[in-house]
């Protein structure tokens, strides 16, 4: 059976799933030690962020240059953390090439403000996780929001201006699929 999103006249970008009903996400934490040969580029990610480490403490948002990522160049996201609410995290920077959504934009928005239940409860669960514990997550991640399937790999970073308490979050992702996980 093949399903197919409903027609609408509301242009992709702003449009709305009928129900999160549909709407699944799963995804499986993965040891920092866990990163596959495919994941090649997170791994380097992972070992730039921990080089800008200074006595233990996290790197701070101007430790990071982003041109030292080129590999992951459209692939990463920079989420503002300040607010004691996960809900009210918002994406600074949104990867040009992660396709979700009709290629909808999302700089700005508000994490409480994504529109798939399932999905903004998982960012909330993942994202509040590694602000509350300060340690980096990486994750499978398999979806099927509106009807469209969506796979990949997310290394969640922490930043803290002060080297302890996270302000923001370097995400970075690799689109791939999993021969044992799907949605």
């Amino acid at each position: 059976m093949v399903l197919v999103a409903p027609f609408s006249a509301v242009p992709a970008a702003a449009s709305k799933p009928v129900s999160d009903a549909a709407d699944v996400v799963k995804r499986r934490r993965l040891p920092l030690t866990g990163f596959a040969p495919e994941d090649a580029k997170l791994l380097e990610a992972y070992g730039y962020w921990e080089s800008r480490r200074r006595d233990g403490l996290l790197p701070a948002r101007k430790d990071i240059d982003v041109l030292d990522l080129r590999p992951l160049m459209g692939w990463m996201h920079l989420v503002d953390t300040s607010d004691k609410d996960p809900n009210n995290y918002s994406f600074r920077l949104f990867g040009s090439s992660v396709r979700m959504d009709g290629s909808r934009n999302y700089q700005n928005l508000r994490i409480g403000d994504y529109y798939s239940k399932p999905y903004r409860e998982t960012l909330i669960e993942d994202y509040g996780s590694v602000v509350f514990t300060g340690v980096p997550a990486l994750h499978q991640v398999v979806a099927l929001l509106n009807y469209l399937k969506y796979s990949y790999v997310r290394l969640i970073l922490p930043l803290a201006d002060d080297g302890r308490t996270v302000n923001m979050l370097l995400v970075c992702i690799n689109k791939r699929t999993f021969t044992d996980f799907a949605v």
